[in-house]
């Protein structure tokens, strides 16, 4: 039976990965983020916009830490108000409060980047297809502040969490990856990803 609700499908999802293993998790979190270290998009990139995760999301910390290290300018998201977020810049994890929605964010004083300046996006998801449909939240807030880069747009998702389908609306923000713990799809054939 195929779920033509976004909500419903939220609602089945956020069960499927709730009763997650903790082991599979970080075993995933750790492959899906080598593939991602590894990709040339990423090696080349100077400015990322990255995800900070919470609790059942894909873990980013190592990913923050090795941006850092690598000397690449990082920006991470800051909820300005309802469906609206913005980009700032933070020099290490130690910059972070947490926001409105407990979601750990940039502290005042942070400098906000327009998003052209961003060169690769990590985005989380609660769901994707392999088509490139992501499901998220309900707030919209990627959807609305993805069009307004050019960045290269990489999802990280758990295989377990890939859904056949998952019905798509004409304001997602499609994206060019999808990375799992063992495959990565392509839906931008003109981003060369070794």
């Amino acid at each position: 039976m195929q779920i033509t609700s976004k909500a419903a499908l939220r609602k089945q999802m956020l069960r499927i990965r709730a009763e997650l293993s903790g082991p599979y998790c970080q075993e995933a979190d750790r492959a899906i983020l080598e593939k991602l270290m590894k990709l040339t998009v990423y090696r080349q990139a100077d400015t990322l916009f990255l995800y900070v995760s919470m609790e059942d999301e894909v873990d980013t910390r190592k990913l923050l830490e090795h941006a850092f290290f690598q000397g690449k300018t990082v920006a991470v998201p800051r909820c300005l108000e309802k469906g609206v977020m913005g980009a700032y810049l933070i020099r290490n994890t130690e910059e972070l409060r947490p926001g409105k929605y407990g979601i750990p964010e940039p502290q005042e004083g942070c400098r906000k980047i327009n998003p052209k300046e961003i060169a690769l996006a990590v985005i989380p998801c609660l769901a994707c297809s392999e088509q490139g449909v992501r499901l998220g939240y309900g707030g919209g807030y990627y959807d609305r502040y993805l069009p307004q880069t050019d960045a290269c747009k990489i999802v990280l998702c758990r295989e377990r969490m890939l859904c056949d389908h998952i019905p798509s609306e004409p304001h997602d923000c499609p994206v060019d990856f999808i990375i799992t713990e063992k495959r990565i799809f392509t839906k931008n054939p003109e981003i060369h990803l070794l």
